[in-house]
């Protein structure tokens, strides 16, 4: 007998607004997560307050490991017409493989915008897999990083936090108020715009 399997998709909330999302547990999958990063995991948070969230993660993470499953199911749970998608809400590109997961799925799914922010491009093992990643024309690559950081690199758009003197671009319109959720904002995945600062969240 066939065994189904599903991917655990978020339905999005309050800040991203009605966008599916896809997650992983936290530091689990964060090979580029900096000090300061695992101090302010807000990541870590829901997964404390909602363990039926670190459950649906870790599930998540077992479909991962079979790239050809992996890809299959979320074909499944992504609609052709679907208008965009957050890869990680928590969690990061922990691999090759699953880089290159995501780069077929985002591939076979032209009309959806897809976005995520990534610490990952601190491991050298992974940059030549997420610079593929960058070449798909419907996926939106943020580096994010923090003042413990390195910047990072040249032509790659940034994410900043606040308290960073470095930091330059737009605050994010849905912590600032001018904008109600990531969905209604659309800046993060709007192709050819520069970089975000978030606030401490």
């Amino acid at each position: 007998m066939a065994i189904l399997v599903k991917a655990c998709v978020g339905k999005g909330n309050s800040k991203v607004g009605n966008i599916p999302t896809f997650s992983l547990p936290s530091r689990l999958t964060c090979p580029g997560a900096s000090a300061w990063c695992i101090e302010h995991c807000y990541a870590l948070r829901i997964e404390r307050l909602r363990p039926y969230c670190r459950s649906g993660y870790s599930h998540n993470l077992v479909l991962t490991w079979d790239t050809e499953r992996f890809i299959s199911t979320m074909l499944k749970a992504i609609p052709p017409d679907l208008p965009c998608f957050r890869i990680h809400v928590c969690g990061d590109l922990y691999g090759e493989s699953y880089c290159q997961g995501w780069a077929r799925v985002c591939l076979q799914r032209p009309r959806v915008r897809f976005w995520a922010y990534t610490r990952s491009w601190v491991v050298p093992e992974l940059r030549p897999a997420l610079e593929e990643m960058r070449l798909v024309e419907n996926l939106v690559l943020f580096a994010s990083t923090d003042p413990s950081m390195p910047l990072p690199p040249q032509g790659w758009r940034a994410a900043f936090i606040e308290n960073d003197p470095r930091a330059e671009g737009i605050e994010c319109r849905e912590q600032s108020g001018y904008s109600d959720s990531c969905l209604s904002c659309r800046y993060c995945f709007m192709p050819g715009a520069g970089n975000v600062v978030f606030r401490v969240h």
